[in-house]
């Protein structure tokens, strides 16, 4: 993930209400990392996740792009709990030395519509961005056949019907000079063929 973009972490559901919850790893180094968690109308924000994450010792001297992908793994085992109450909002999950807290606060409906409409449009770039990427993967891994042309068709062997061949043999066969012999073909009757003789008794 670069530094700057929008990393979804999960997603919540309060009041029957889903939330996406939210964070862009920053440039500079440290743990610092503004988590936002949005119903795709208002916007909450935190700030002090420094602070709050200061007992969790798996994160100590994470940058933000290291602790967005311990937060997005953590989040994958525990889902976090998100509380409302009016403009102020709470995110809990538990760690392994305890349970953190981040507490959240309602942004502006401007600053939020701001928020949302580029949240929107850096996912949906990432998304075009991934589907290119699996493209050229496919491409690169399916190997090209090239289909037969017609002059090449023209020159493939031809093979004569076996049926055809069959019937010029038996007609070969059948095919019988005069006065061969129906016993010994080949050679000649050496007695000419007579009729019945019916009055001999």
């Amino acid at each position: 993930m670069e530094a700057g973009q929008w990393s979804p972490l999960c997603t919540l559901i309060h009041a029957s209400q889903r939330y996406l919850c939210h964070c862009r790893a920053q440039a500079q180094a440290g743990s610092s990392l503004p988590i936002h968690v949005t119903n795709g109308n208002e916007v909450w924000r935190s700030d002090e996740t420094e602070e709050a994450l200061e007992e969790w010792d798996a994160v100590r001297g994470l940058t933000s792009q290291g602790l967005t992908e311990k937060l997005r793994e953590t989040f994958k085992q525990n889902t976090p709990v998100l509380e409302m109450q009016g403009s102020l909002a709470s995110l809990s999950f538990p760690v392994d030395s305890g349970k953190v807290t981040l507490d959240l606060l309602r942004l502006p409906v401007s600053e939020a519509r701001a928020h949302v409409q580029e949240l929107l449009f850096d996912l949906t770039d990432r998304v075009f961005s991934l589907e290119k990427q699996l493209k050229a993967t496919e491409d690169s891994s399916t190997p090209s056949v090239s289909p037969v042309k017609p002059s090449q068709r023209n020159r493939l062997v031809h093979i004569p019907d076996v049926d055809v061949r069959k019937r010029g043999s038996v007609t070969q066969a059948k095919k019988r000079t005069r006065g061969e012999s129906l016993i010994n073909p080949g050679s000649k009757s050496k007695k000419a063929a007579r009729g019945v003789d019916f009055d001999e008794s």
